[in-house]
């Protein structure tokens, strides 16, 4: 193992470069490295529109890949941690339960791996998981038809038609969750934090040594991770690779006796239609929608090319359209009508899809082909360490996902490295514009249904009215 670097600079306070930044931290390795986070977040770390900040995230080990879902399993037994200190504690993790579900495989469908085939092997492995390691195996239940579904979650819609419950999983307060993270990484008192927003790399020769700040400022570092969750792509080219894609989050005022009837339902998820709902409290309910998602392309100005050798040019990739862009009210009619779905289909208590939403959102992912995230140093330039891909399932890793990055810088990622690797991809088009015709990037790991769409596109045939007008990204 080389020796440590005297300064990392990391770009991004989500779940991947904050849980990195108290990771390298508590290391004795790094000891003597000065660590700086910069965020553009108005002083708030991390910023409101990161990925990580929200009412709730699912906490689950049921994966179809036995890598993630040990990987999550060893999340868990931190999240289950009640103490008021740690990260479970204080209302943080809710182990409420969480039934995976899809519907049958359409004889048209296209891809290698639906989402029925997703649930299955998920129920085999969370199985496996809990005989390996003791945990209740009576709390996983299947629930093989529509019926099955229906009966257990209350509903007379469609949940799905094969499914199951694990009672090991949950869900938690994201927003609390990443407080308590920030809590931690300042109390090493090791850690510089930077409100600015990152502009471009600043490179020497075949070098990455800083970042450019709007106000023309300059941070420099031996070592710069770019952790910026979606808008990791208007920082380095990483066209073909990773996409920002948006998901629609909608939240509604319920009553306190509807609240007392969903105090012990657990978390739904249709992998084949996206939809999902999450327990509520304080008396809100959130619904949610895990699709391919929307892309936004626009132009980028400033991000680092593949290599020395290349130009820094302009291009179009796909980007974030948050509140910091000015932007209100996101939901579109077609994302509205879907959600209402996931009351009738989903919730046991009627009429709420008739009820007016409190406010909504659009949650950006990193998105890469295949789900696995992008965690490496960049082959074309030294100095720089990528760790972004999230796809959507990074959140729930927070107790140990930074230790597992910083593993990966010193070489020692093992088979979790060599699955985040950087990789060689196809010229095939995806997450370019040829002839004026962007092709968006689409995630086929079997975790998504839905169908990718263009946000402008959908925000021209008119947006879902928001009770109070109150909207975010």
């Amino acid at each position: 193992m080389a020796g440590a670097p005297s300064s990392i600079l990391i770009v991004g306070s989500g779940v991947f470069g904050l849980g990195t930044a108290w990771a390298l931290a508590k290391r004795p390795h790094y000891s003597s490295t000065s660590i700086t986070v910069v965020d553009d977040c108005a002083g708030q770390f991390p910023p409101e529109d990161a990925a990580s900040v929200d009412s709730s995230r699912i906490v689950r080990a049921d994966y179809s890949d036995p890598y993630y879902a040990a990987l999550a399993a060893e999340a868990q037994k931190e999240w289950r941690k009640q103490g008021d200190h740690e990260v479970g504690g204080q209302g943080r993790y809710s182990e409420s339960g969480f039934v995976l579900c899809a519907s049958e495989t359409p004889k048209d469908f296209k891809f290698k791996k639906s989402g029925m085939d997703y649930t299955k092997e998920s129920a085999k492995n969370v199985e496996s998981i809990a005989k390996r390691t003791g945990l209740p195996v009576d709390r996983i239940q299947r629930l093989e038809s529509t019926k099955a579904l229906q009966e257990f979650l209350g509903t007379d819609g469609c949940p799905g038609d094969w499914g199951y419950l694990n009672g090991n999983s949950g869900w938690a307060d994201a927003g609390e969750g990443m407080k308590w993270l920030y809590k931690q990484a300042q109390a090493t008192g090791r850690i510089q934090f930077v409100n600015g927003k990152v502009t471009e790399l600043v490179t020497e020769g075949d070098r990455v040594i800083g970042t450019k700040l709007s106000d023309s400022g300059v941070l420099k570092a031996d070592v710069v991770m770019v952790a910026a969750g979606a808008w990791s792509g208007s920082l380095v080219d990483l066209r073909g690779r990773t996409e920002a894609t948006g998901h629609a989050v909608a939240y509604m005022d319920i009553t306190p006796e509807e609240q007392k009837r969903l105090d012990n339902f657990p978390v739904v998820l249709n992998l084949s239609t996206g939809l999902f709902l999450i327990p509520p409290r304080n008396n809100v309910l959130k619904a949610a929608r895990h699709t391919f998602g929307y892309i936004n392309p626009v132009k980028i100005h400033n991000a680092l090319p593949p290599s020395p050798n290349d130009k820094r040019e302009p291009f179009i990739a796909s980007q974030p359209y948050t509140s910091r862009n000015d932007f209100s009210n996101p939901l579109t009619v077609e994302a509205d009508k879907d959600l209402r779905r996931a009351l009738t289909d989903l919730c046991p208590i009627r009429g709420l899809e008739t009820r007016p939403w409190k406010e909504a959102r659009i949650c950006w992912y990193s998105d890469t082909r295949d789900g696995e995230w992008l965690i490496d140093y960049h082959p074309g330039w030294k100095g720089l360490f990528v760790a972004t891909g999230d796809s959507g399932h990074g959140f729930k890793f927070l107790p140990n996902l930074g230790e597992k990055i910083v593993d990966v810088m010193q070489g020692q990622g093992g088979k979790l490295g060599e699955k985040w690797r950087w990789r060689e991809i196809q010229n095939d088009g995806v997450g370019r514009e040829t002839n004026g015709v962007y092709t968006g990037l689409q995630t086929l790991d079997g975790s998504r249904g839905g169908r990718p769409l263009v946000l402008c596109d959908e925000l021209e045939k008119g947006r879902a009215l928001i009770g109070d007008t109150k909207a975010k990204l």
